[in-house]
């Protein structure tokens, strides 16, 4: 039985085969922040490889790529090293990069470590709480805006644009508390979801996004001085 005293060593010993990856290259300047990968991503190997990644092409690329999820698009642009202008400016970002939902696990798994499932759930679910009493639950918040924080400081100095993707998102892009004066950051997107970026409240929100990575896009393409068909 694996030794579990932290949420460090639970993702430790999880990553081994529910880990993954963020996707961000050295192009990436609309960075999406995320929740955390589920059974789609695990399968791909990528952040929002399933119906929500589905949902993010239609709104940036026209209803033809609305059967194409992001991540995966995203991904298979970076392996082909197809410099896909819009596709080479987005970087794909995880706030926990194994997930959060015990329904991606086996059931084997689920039993084993049925305590931390119960804690990460209620993490995942309490978006308006900035901290838990309960000892499983602080740890796995302590540890999530740790981890981000660390992700984020690695790009201080860049002119990126960051969009937090939901109440989740957006909980630890705050508690992460990292800040530059050459960020932008686009407040109010939902998370993909249950088509919520179809709905009426948000679509000034999702209309910044589209045009942020229009923008970067557009001027990657010039840097990249591109020939040829380009598609997305």
């Amino acid at each position: 039985m694996d030794l579990v005293n932290t949420f460090a060593d639970l993702v430790d010993i999880l990553s081994k085969d529910y880990g993954v990856p963020d996707i961000v290259l050295e192009t990436s300047t609309v960075l999406f922040i995320l929740e955390s990968p589920h059974r789609q991503e695990l399968k791909h190997g990528a952040p929002v490889a399933g119906s929500s990644g589905a949902t993010m092409s239609r709104h940036i690329f026209g209803p033809e790529y609305g059967h194409l999820p992001l991540g995966r698009m995203v991904k298979k642009n970076a392996e082909m090293g197809a410099k896909r202008p819009r596709l080479s400016a987005i970087g794909l970002i995880n706030v926990c990069n194994i997930p959060l939902q015990q329904a991606a696990y086996p059931r084997d798994i689920q039993a084993r470590y049925a305590d931390w499932f119960k804690a990460m759930n209620a993490v995942r679910t309490q978006n308006q709480k900035m901290s838990f009493a309960d000892p499983l639950e602080q740890d796995i918040q302590s540890y999530l805006a740790m981890h981000l924080r660390k992700k984020l400081q690695s790009y201080r100095g860049q002119s990126l644009t960051f969009v937090p993707c939901g109440r989740f998102a957006q909980k630890f892009f705050a508690l992460a508390d990292v800040d530059d004066e050459k960020w932008t950051v686009i407040d109010g997107v939902p998370h993909p979801s249950y088509n919520s970026w179809d709905r009426a409240q948000y679509a000034r929100a999702v209309e910044r996004v589209v045009e942020a990575v229009g923008r970067a896009g557009a001027d990657l393409a010039v840097a990249l001085e591109s020939n040829g068909p380009r598609g997305a």
